[in-house]
């Protein structure tokens, strides 16, 4: 079955033959579909759009982690990181890992924790029943301004693009950045995604501002993936650290390499 899915709010989309609808539901927050798509795998769609997939999800989720981890606090047992969003758990699963790091992921869509657990857990590592996870299902921006100050080594926004009729668009806006910033350690680093640059080109660069506006050091790389439709772009800031780095000798992955990164962090400007 030949099923459209979405790139944007605005109709925007692309043609997949559908294998399997695994499972569909309308939570509280958004329309929730598990499926497995010729060329792309297994995927997980909220609102018509896809969110990952089983061809992309390791150029994209090992991307997103390792290089931020590793230069934030590098050999550090006692790492704490916030992922705000990210409820299918790949980015959890990315970061246990690295022994001892312990993550607290806040989604608000308890259901979209749910249904990744039940049908991600391949993709995920079964990261959503680690010891090391602690999930809390409420709203990122709630959760932060109760959290203390400079509690975290790393903040992943791995949060849905905030078009407007998304649970998401008011968590990446100037007050809310200001927020995970006084929960960030002095040494640590945010990051977030950035949709792609050809179809929505105003995000990274207003994400960019207002990193610079609140951080020392900002800075972007991208990949490509077929299941964003060619490009993806990521933006990160930090006040102590003015690059990422990589060594593939770490932590094993199964697309990420020293190359492979150094070419990302180059990619965006043949956009």
């Amino acid at each position: 079955m030949q099923t459209k899915y979405l790139l944007d709010d605005r109709g925007n989309g692309q043609l997949f033959n559908r294998l399997k609808l695994i499972h569909e539901e309308q939570s509280d927050w958004q329309s929730i579909e598990v499926a497995d798509l010729q060329i792309l795998g297994r995927v997980l769609a909220l609102d018509g759009i896809i969110q990952l997939s089983e061809l992309d999800k390791d150029r994209y989720h090992e991307t997103i982690t390792h290089p931020v981890m590793q230069t934030s606090f590098g050999d550090d047992s006692t790492a704490e990181v916030l992922v705000l969003g990210g409820g299918d758990g790949i980015i959890a699963g990315e970061i246990i890992k690295y022994p001892g790091t312990g993550v607290t992921l806040v989604d608000i869509d308890d259901r979209v924790v749910d249904v990744s657990r039940k049908h991600l857990s391949d993709l995920n590592n079964s990261a959503l029943d680690s010891v090391w996870v602690k999930v809390k299902n409420q709203d990122a921006l709630e959760f932060v301004t109760k959290e203390e100050a400079a509690k975290y080594d790393a903040i992943f926004l791995d949060i849905t693009d905030p078009h407007p009729n998304s649970p998401s668009a008011s968590l990446l806006g100037a007050a809310a950045i200001k927020e995970y910033k006084r929960c960030l350690g002095t040494h640590g680093i945010i990051v977030a995604q950035t949709d792609n640059p050809f179809v929505n080109p105003g995000h990274l660069g207003q994400l960019k501002e207002i990193f610079r506006n609140n951080f020392n050091h900002v800075g972007s790389f991208g990949i490509s993936a077929m299941t964003f439709s060619g490009a993806f772009s990521f933006v990160w800031a930090s006040d102590k650290h003015n690059d990422l780095f990589f060594d593939e000798r770490v932590v094993e992955t199964k697309w990420l390499t020293n190359e492979r990164f150094n070419f990302c962090k180059k990619m965006l400007e043949l956009i």
